[in-house]
C-alpha cells in the first residue's frame, strides 16, 4: 500500500506555502511600489524633459531658418540690383529676367521673414524696417530703369540715382546684418538651453538610475532574504510533512481526507486496509465517486450515503463489520472545506467487552449454582443423616427398609446433582497431579472405539515431545466422556471423532482476545467430530448448566457445563469451533507443568468404626448440627457442638478434653473458618481439624488444590464416609495423617487405613448405555475380577445361564424391557443369595430403594476406589 510521501496536499504543509506566498506578495509589493513611483517620475520627466529639448529644438531651427531668410532677402535684392545694373550698363532686355526675379523673390523673402519673427517684436521692427528700404531700393532701382540714356556715359540723373540706391542697398546691408547678429544672438542663447536642459536630463536619469539601482539593490536583499525564510520554510514544510505522515502511518487508525472538490488529498495505508478498499486508489486527487462505486456494492457503505457535495457532509459515526473486524467510522466536516474519515479497529475491545460479558454472566451462574449446591448440600446432609441413622431401626421390616432404600438413592440423585453444580461453579475440590496426557488418553482409545460403536470412526493423535500437564487425571477421563457422548449424538447417521493431544502456545494476542486466558504453554486436547455442528447462539450458551439442545429426558444439560468448571478451576481454557454441517471441535488447553509425572495412589477401605474420642462439632445450621451429634453419638464418639467459631474458642479455652475438631466452612461471624482453625491448633497443639462443606471456598481450597495442612469432608457425606474419615485421622496420628488427608480429601470423599485384598469375582455387568458399560469392564479389569456383559434383562439372562462361573452381579436400576429389580428376582432365582452391587443414577425405572436391603448400592458416577470398595463390602 503506498504511503503519502511527496503528496502535495497537507492542511500544515500547505498553510506553509501560503505563508511563503503571502510573504513573497508582500515583498514585491513593498519592492514594486517606490520602484514604479520612481519610473513614473523618470517617465514624467523624460517626457518633460523631451518636450522641452524638442522646444529648444525648435527655436534653435527656427533661429537658423530666421537667419536664413534674412541672407535670402539680402541675396535676392542682390540678385534684383545686379540684374539693374546690368540693364543698366548693357541695355540688353536679357537683364531684366534676374531683376524681375529678384524683385519678386525679395519681397516674397521678406513677407516670410516677418511671418518666422511674429514672436519677435524687435525682428517685426526690423522686417518693417527692411520692407521699407526695399521698398525704396526697389522703387530707385525702378527710377534707375525708367532714365533713358542714349550712350554709355550715365547721366547725372543715372548716377544720383545709382548713389541713392548704393546707400539704400548698403542700409539694407547694415540692417540685415544686425538682423542676423540678433539671431546669432538668440542661437547662442538657445543652444545654451538646449545645453542646460540636456545637462538637467542627464543628471534627472542619473538620480532616477542610482534610485532606481538602490531600489533594485533593495530589491535583491529583501528577495534573498525571502528566499532564505522560504527556503528554511520549505525544510520546515517538509519535516513537518514527514511527521505528519510518519504520524499517520504509525497510528492504528485508518484517516483519510477529501477536499471540497471530493479529491483525496490525505490518507495512510490503514484506511484502505480496514475498509478493504483496492490499492489503486491509494493516490492523490482520487476522486470520491471512485469509492462510492464500490461502496454501493456491499451491505454496510461508508461513502454511499453521503451528499451530493462533500462541503454538505455533516459530523456522523457509525459502526462496521468487515472482513472479521469490528470498525467505528466518524465523519466529520473540515472548516476549510471537505471532510475528513477516521476508521477505528475495534475489534479487540468488541470481542474483549463480549468475552467479558460472557465470563460475568458465566461467573454469575455459578455464583448461583454453588449458592444453591451449598444450601442442598445441607439439605441432602441432615436427609441422608437421618437415613443412615434410621437404617438399623428398620432391619427386619422389608417394606420400610425399601422405602427407605429410594430415600436414599434420592439424597444420592440429588449429591450428584449438586456435584455436578460445584464443577460447574468452580467449588469441587480436585486431585491435581503431574499427567501425561498421551498415557491417559492411549488407555481410553479403545474404551472409547467399544463405546461409540462401529458407525464412529475413533481416531486418537498424540503428538510427540508431549509435555506433562496439571490436572486431575478423573476429571480429564470424565471431559473426555461427555465430549465423546455429545459428539455421537451429534452424528447420528455416524461419522469420524478425533482427539488429539498436542503442545500448545497460547501468545499474548490470543490472550488479548479472551479476557480469562494467560499466554503461555499448555497442552492441548481437542476432541472433534464431522456431525452437524453448532450454530452461533448455541455456541454462546453451550457452557451454561441446564442448557441442552437434545429432546427432553435425553439429557440434563450439566456435561458441557461440568468440563468447563472443570477446565476453569484447573486453570485452562476451553475454546468451541464449529460451522453448521461441518463438525465441532472443542479443544481444552490445560496448563503446563515441569514435574515428573506421578502415579495415583490406591486406597483400601476397611471396615466401618467409631470410637470414644471427644469430637467437638461446630455448624451454625441447626438441623444439620442435630443430625451430625446424632451419627458421631450412634458411632460412639462424645460430643460437644457449638453454632459458630466464638463459642467453639470459648470451650477450648475451658479444661474439657476435645481430640478433634469437625468444622463447616461456611460460618457467620467476625471469625471465619481459617483463622478459627489456626487460633484452635495455637490454644492445642495436637487437636485435629477436620473440614466439611458443601460450597469449598478459598479458605482451604485454592483453585481446587487443598491447602497442605487442610483435611476436608465434602457434603452431603454418610455415615460411613465420616466414620472411615474419622478413624483415619485418629489412627495414623497427626504425622501420617496430613499425607493421608491430603491425598484422600482431594480423591474421595472417605479416607482409610489399607485392607486386605478382595476376592476376585467373575461379574455380570448389566448396563444398557454402552459407554457405562465399557468402562465399568474395564474398572472390574483393573481391579483383577473377569467381566461379562450384558446391555438388557434377556441378555443379562442368556449371559447368566450359558455361564455358570457368575458369582456377581452388577446391574443398573432403569432397564429398557426389563427394570433392575425384575432382573435380580428372575437371577435370584436361578441362584439364591448371588451377591448385587445396584448402581443407581438418573433413570426411568425404579429407584434402588425398590431393590432389596441386602444387595449394594453403588452411585453414579462412580470411580475406580468407589467400585472397589462396593466390591469389598459383598
Amino acid at each position: 500500500m503506498p504511503g503519502t510521501n511527496g503528496r502535495d496536499a497537507r492542511s500544515d504543509s500547505g498553510s506553509l506555502r501560503l505563508g511563503g506566498v503571502l510573504q513573497a506578495n508582500r515583498v514585491a509589493v513593498l519592492v514594486a511600489i517606490p520602484l514604479f513611483i520612481v519610473l513614473a517620475a523618470v517617465t514624467y520627466l523624460s517626457v518633460q524633459f523631451a518636450g522641452n529639448e524638442r522646444a529648444e529644438q525648435q527655436w534653435v531651427l527656427h533661429t537658423y531658418q530666421v537667419i536664413d531668410q534674412l541672407r535670402l532677402v539680402l541675396g535676392h535684392a542682390e540678385d534684383a540690383e545686379t540684374g539693374q545694373r546690368g540693364y543698366l550698363l548693357t541695355r540688353k532686355p536679357d537683364f531684366l529676367a534676374p531683376y524681375r526675379t529678384g524683385v519678386v523673390k525679395t519681397r516674397q523673402d521678406l513677407a516670410a521673414f516677418k511671418t518666422l519673427t511674429a514672436d519677435n517684436p524687435t525682428q517685426q521692427r526690423r522686417a518693417n524696417a527692411l520692407k521699407k528700404l526695399v521698398s525704396d531700393r526697389l522703387e530707385a532701382l525702378e527710377q534707375s530703369l525708367a532714365v533713358k540714356s542714349p550712350n554709355v556715359n550715365a547721366s547725372p540723373a543715372l548716377i544720383a540715382a545709382l548713389e541713392q540706391g548704393k546707400q539704400r542697398m548698403d542700409g539694407l546691408r547694415t540692417l540685415i546684418a544686425s538682423g542676423i547678429a540678433d539671431e546669432r544672438r538668440l542661437l547662442h542663447e538657445r543652444t545654451q538651453a538646449r545645453s542646460a536642459a540636456d545637462s538637467r536630463a542627464a543628471q534627472t536619469a542619473l538620480i532616477a538610475a542610482l534610485i532606481a539601482l538602490f531600489i533594485l539593490l533593495l530589491a535583491a536583499l529583501l528577495l534573498i532574504r525571502n528566499n532564505v525564510a522560504l527556503a528554511t520554510s520549505e525544510r520546515k514544510r517538509a519535516n513537518n510533512e514527514a511527521i505528519l505522515q510518519a504520524t499517520l502511518d504509525n497510528v492504528r487508525d485508518g484517516i483519510a481526507m477529501f477536499t471540497s472538490d471530493g479529491l483525496l488529498c490525505v490518507f495512510n495505508a490503514n484506511f484502505f486496509s480496514y475498509l478493504d478498499f483496492p490499492s489503486e486508489l491509494a493516490r492523490i486527487e482520487t476522486h470520491l465517486s471512485n469509492f462510492r462505486t464500490i461502496d454501493r456494492c456491499r451491505a454496510q457503505p461508508v461513502f454511499a450515503d453521503l451528499p451530493a457535495g462533500p462541503n454538505d457532509v455533516e459530523e456522523g459515526y457509525q459502526h462496521l463489520s468487515l472482513k472479521g473486524r469490528e470498525l467505528d467510522v466518524y465523519r466529520a466536516p473540515v472548516p476549510t472545506g471537505g471532510f475528513i474519515v477516521v476508521c477505528i479497529d475495534v475489534t479487540v475491545r468488541v470481542r474483549t467487552e463480549e468475552a467479558l460479558r460472557q465470563t460475568q454472566k458465566m461467573e454469575a451462574i455459578g455464583h448461583l449454582t454453588g449458592g444453591v449446591a451449598h444450601d442442598f448440600n445441607n439439605l441432602l446432609q441432615i436427609v441422608s443423616a437421618n437415613l443412615d441413622l434410621l437404617n438399623a431401626d428398620v432391619t427386619g421390616k422389608a417394606k420400610a427398609a425399601e422405602r427407605l432404600q429410594k430415600a436414599v438413592a434420592a439424597v444420592e440423585r440429588g449429591a450428584r446433582l449438586t456435584a455436578q453444580l460445584l464443577a460447574f461453579a468452580r467449588r469441587q475440590p480436585l486431585e491435581p497431579r503431574s499427567l501425561n496426557l498421551g498415557r491417559l488418553m492411549r488407555e481410553m482409545t479403545d474404551l472409547l472405539r467399544r463405546t461409540l460403536g462401529e458407525r464412529v470412526e475413533v481416531e486418537a493423535i498424540v503428538s510427540g515431545g508431549l509435555w506433562y500437564t496439571m490436572a486431575d487425571p478423573s476429571r480429564v477421563e470424565n471431559a473426555i466422556i461427555n465430549l465423546a457422548v455429545n459428539a455421537r449424538y451429534a452424528m447420528p447417521d455416524g461419522g469420524k471423532l478425533t482427539i488429539e493431544v498436542a503442545n500448545a502456545f497460547l501468545d499474548d494476542h490470543y490472550a488479548a482476545q479472551h479476557a480469562e486466558v494467560k499466554a503461555g504453554q499448555y497442552v492441548m486436547l481437542a476432541v472433534s467430530d464431522t456431525g452437524h455442528g453448532m450454530p452461533s447462539d448455541v455456541i454462546a450458551r453451550a457452557f451454561e448448566p441446564f442448557f441442552t439442545t437434545k429432546p427432553e429426558g435425553q439429557g440434563t444439560g450439566l456435561g458441557l457445563s461440568q468440563v468447563y468448571g472443570f477446565v476453569k478451576q484447573s486453570g485452562g481454557h476451553i475454546k468451541i469451533y464449529s460451522e453448521a454441517a461441518q463438525g465441532t471441535t472443542i479443544k481444552i488447553y490445560l496448563p503446563r507443568t515441569r514435574n515428573t509425572e506421578e502415579q495415583a495412589e490406591t486406597v483400601n477401605l476397611g471396615p466401618v468404626s467409631g470410637g470414644s474420642e471427644c469430637i467437638l462439632v461446630v455448624e451454625d445450621d441447626e438441623g444439620v448440627r442435630a443430625a451430625v451429634v446424632d451419627m458421631l453419638g450412634d458411632l460412639g464418639y462424645g460430643v460437644l457442638k457449638a453454632e459458630n467459631a466464638e463459642q467453639a474458642l470459648a470451650i477450648l479455652a475451658s479444661d474439657t478434653p476435645v481430640d478433634l475438631i469437625f468444622t463447616d466452612v461456611v460460618m457467620p461471624g467476625p471469625v471465619n473458618t481459617r483463622e478459627f482453625g489456626r487460633r484452635a491448633q495455637a490454644m492445642r497443639p495436637n487437636i485435629l481439624v477436620l473440614y466439611t462443606s458443601g460450597y469449598t471456598q478459598n479458605a482451604i481450597v485454592h483453585n481446587g488444590t487443598l491447602d497442605d495442612d487442610v483435611y476436608l469432608l465434602s457434603k452431603p457425606y454418610r455415615r460411613d464416609d465420616l466414620a472411615r474419615k474419622l478413624r483415619a485421622l485418629f489412627s495414623a496420628g497427626r504425622k501420617t495423617a496430613t499425607a493421608a488427608a491430603q491425598s484422600a480429601s482431594s480423591k474421595s470423599p472417605v479416607n482409610a487405613p489399607a485392607q486386605s485384598a478382595t476376592k476376585a469375582h467373575r461379574v455380570l455387568v448389566v448396563e444398557d448405555i454402552a459407554l457405562i458399560r465399557m468402562t465399568t469392564v474395564d474398572m472390574l479389569t483393573e481391579l483383577g475380577h473377569d467381566a461379562v456383559e450384558a446391555a438388557n434383562g434377556s441378555e443379562a439372562l442368556a449371559a447368566f445361564d450359558a455361564d455358570p462361573a457368575i458369582d456377581l452381579v452388577l446391574t443398573d436400576v432403569g432397564l429398557p424391557g426389563m427394570t433392575g429389580k425384575e432382573l435380580v428376582k428372575e437371577l435370584r432365582k436361578r441362584k439364591p443369595g448371588i451377591p448385587v452391587v445396584v448402581a443407581s443414577g438418573y433413570s426411568s425405572g425404579p429407584t434402588a430403594g425398590e431393590m432389596a436391603p441386602d444387595m449394594i448400592y453403588l452411585p453414579k458416577p462412580f470411580d475406580l476406589d468407589q467400585l472397589r470398595r462396593a466390591l469389598s463390602q459383598v
